[in-house]
């Protein structure tokens, strides 16, 4: 057989699809775009989600001549519903039956089962060099009241130290020296286990080598003195971090369920700020959450304006079956929401200029891409892949690299650097 597959979502869907390939090309099968079979990864944790991987899916069968898989979050959470809502696909395929894919992806049907899927190693990387994910648990334990991870992904289990080692130095082996270290909430990482995030970092920064560390999703009660001072010690650990806060304002925070007050945040980013000073700080935030008023919608805006992140993320709170927040009154208009979106944003666009023309003249690391059109792209090393700016490079370089690079513009969101 010879199959393509196509991730949608997050970085965690990425590193699954990336097992189920290794599963599949193990078992002989071919990887190739010009293939038989397209096995399309999907997510589902909101509307526009589900939209999209329903979507994918009927573009992939309207192609014709090929054998369509569905795997992932939609699967789990619609389960044998989708049969007849999706007629066009040959295989769904959860997530629990990864490790034997192999032997269902020539057969035809509906394959689900309970169990606690977490394995994501040995994998085919999918990402370009030197970049890669590095995946340390599965599922969450915050029952977040507008989120649908725990029903679809389940509860928290985390790896072992020395598994995640074992695969992270198999990436360094292989070249892969930017390391993006994932999961739904990484500070919760071996809360069932007696280990630690710190403990994780400690163990990992062991490993000998030339390469970088960056932390994604990590919730901010998750984020203790200990690891703040770790980050600050290493040289390894990029000074990126990704910390959701959602909201600012306690009201909203309560009825969100995420455990913390607009104090608690207030001492975070002072904190982090004093003993990380060159921290780069990125988060989201939900707008138009049920019953949010306008004198808490300012709240937020007065805190985003005082904070001043480097990197901010905006989403328009989408109304999931299921969770508690569904069920909540004070559903805001669409329009509403697209205004405070807007607004977000656009006081967001001028907050990133800001910190952008303070790097113009700074040598930084710059990890280069590839092409794009007639010049080369990449970003800079305190930007993440896929969600941050872009740095448009000058200078003789090759794909894969991390240079140091000059800051000779800078942009709304982007940079132009001379390596």
């Amino acid at each position: 057989m010879r199959f393509r597959i196509v991730s949608l979502g997050c970085p965690k869907n990425l590193v699954e699809s990336e097992y189920i390939s290794e599963r599949l090309v193990r078992a002989g099968h071919i990887l190739s775009d010009d293939c038989d079979t397209v096995v399309i990864n999907t997510c589902a944790f909101i509307v526009d989600a589900v939209k999209e991987s329903v979507e994918t899916i009927l573009q992939e069968a309207g192609r014709g001549g090929k054998k369509v898989v569905v795997t992932g979050c939609l699967v789990e959470r619609y389960g044998e519903k989708l049969i007849g809502l999706l007629p066009e696909v040959d295989l769904f395929v959860g997530r629990n039956w990864y490790d034997d894919i192999d032997p269902l992806i020539e057969k035809k049907g509906f394959f689900v089962r309970e169990g606690s899927f977490a394995e994501t190693f040995p994998r085919k990387v999918l990402t370009k060099k030197p970049t890669a994910y590095l995946k340390i648990q599965e599922g969450c334990d915050n029952r977040c009241s507008y989120c649908t991870v725990p029903d679809i992904r389940g509860g928290l289990r985390s790896r072992g130290p020395e598994d995640i080692k074992k695969e992270f130095q198999w990436l360094i082996e292989n070249g892969y020296r930017e390391i993006n270290i994932i999961g739904q909430d990484i500070t919760s990482y071996g809360k069932h286990s007696g280990t630690t995030l710190k403990g994780l970092l400690q163990v990992l920064l062991e490993t000998e080598g030339d390469y970088f560390l960056r932390l994604l999703y990590m919730h901010p009660k998750g984020i203790d003195d200990e690891l703040i001072d770790l980050i600050a010690r290493s040289d390894k650990v990029i000074p990126y971090m990704d910390i959701p806060i959602q909201h600012s304002e306690d009201r909203i925070l309560k009825l969100m369920g995420r455990g913390y007050k607009k104090e608690n945040l207030e001492s975070l980013f002072e904190k982090i700020g004093e003993k990380v000073p060159d921290a780069v700080l990125r988060t989201t935030v939900i707008v138009g959450f049920p019953g949010e008023t306008e004198e808490e919608f300012r709240g937020l805006m007065d805190f985003i304006g005082r904070q001043k992140f480097h990197m901010l993320g905006a989403f328009m709170y989408s109304r999931e079956e299921g969770t508690p927040a569904y069920r909540l009154r004070g559903h805001i208009k669409k329009g509403v929401k697209q205004a405070r979106y807007n607004a977000v944003m656009e006081m967001q666009r001028e907050i990133s200029r800001e910190h952008l023309k303070r790097l113009a003249g700074r040598t930084m690391k710059v990890v280069v891409e590839g092409k794009e059109g007639a010049s080369m792209v990449g970003r800079l090393l305190i930007q993440a892949p896929d969600i941050d700016g872009i740095a448009f490079i000058r200078g003789g370089c090759t794909a894969g690299e991390i240079r140091d690079g000059k800051i000779v513009k800078t942009l709304d969101y982007d940079v132009i650097v001379e390596v």
